[in-house]
C-alpha cells in the first residue's frame, strides 16, 4: 500500500468511526429543530386567531416566515455539524499520520509526489522542500527523478514543519506546488464533506 493510499485510508476509517456520533448529533439537532417548528406553529396559530378574518393573508405570511426561519436554523445547524466533523476527522487523521515515513512504500509515494509536482509546474529546474526526517530520502529520490525526467532539482536547506510529502518550486520562485501530506488532506476536504453528507442520507 502506498503512502497516499495509507493516509487516505486513515481519513476514511476515522470518518466511518465518527459516523455514529455524527448521526446522533444531527438527529438531536433535527429533533430540536422540529420541536422548534412545532412550537412556532402553535404560537403562529394563536397569533393568527387574533388577527381578523380580513387579514388571513397576513396570518399565512407570518406563519410561513416563522416556519421558514426554524427550518433555516435546522439546515444551518446541520452544515455546522458537518464542518465541525470534517475538521475533527482531519485533526485525528493527522495525528495518526505522525509516523507516515515508517509506512512501507513511503519512499515510492514520496517519489511520485515529487514527480507530480515537477509535472504540474513544468520547466527544467526546481527547488524542493521537505521535513527534516525526509531530507536524506529526498536527496536520493531527487537524483532519481532528475535522471528519469531530465531536469535539475535542488533540495533546499530549509525544512518544512510537515508530517511528510514535498513542496516543489520553479527556478524563479513564482510557482509552488504543495504536495505535503497536510496539503493533500486539505484538498480531500470537499470529498470528505460529500462523504459525510452521503452518510447522513443513507
Amino acid at each position: 500500500m502506498s503512502g497516499k493510499e495509507a493516509f487516505e485510508n486513515v481519513v476514511g476509517k476515522v470518518a466511518n468511526d465518527a459516523k455514529a456520533e455524527i448521526l446522533s448529533s444531527l438527529e438531536d439537532a433535527y429533533k430540536d429543530a422540529l420541536e422548534l417548528v412545532e412550537y412556532e406553529e402553535r404560537e403562529t396559530a394563536v397569533k393568527a386567531a387574533e388577527i381578523p378574518q380580513s387579514k388571513d393573508r397576513q396570518a399565512d405570511t407570518l406563519k410561513r416566515r416563522i416556519i421558514g426561519g426554524a427550518e433555516l436554523k435546522a439546515r444551518n445547524r446541520s452544515l455546522q455539524l458537518i464542518e465541525e466533523t470534517v475538521n475533527r476527522v482531519f485533526k485525528e487523521s493527522l495525528k495518526k499520520l505522525d509516523n507516515l515515513s515508517s509506512i512501507k512504500g513511503y519512499d515510492k509515494s514520496l517519489k511520485r509526489l515529487l514527480e507530480e509536482g515537477v509535472d504540474a509546474i513544468g520547466g527544467s529546474e526546481f527547488l524542493i522542500y521537505g521535513n527534516s526526517q525526509d531530507k536524506d530520502r529526498l536527496k536520493k529520490i531527487s537524483r532519481e527523478v532528475e535522471k528519469s525526467l531530465k531536469v535539475k532539482i535542488k533540495l533546499s536547506s530549509k525544512t518544512l514543519n510537515s508530517r511528510g510529502g514535498v513542496q516543489v518550486m520553479n527556478s524563479d520562485g513564482t510557482v509552488i506546488y504543495d504536495n505535503t501530506i497536510e496539503a493533500r488532506l486539505e484538498r480531500l476536504k470537499p470529498f470528505l464533506r460529500k462523504q459525510i453528507s452521503d452518510m447522513l442520507t443513507k
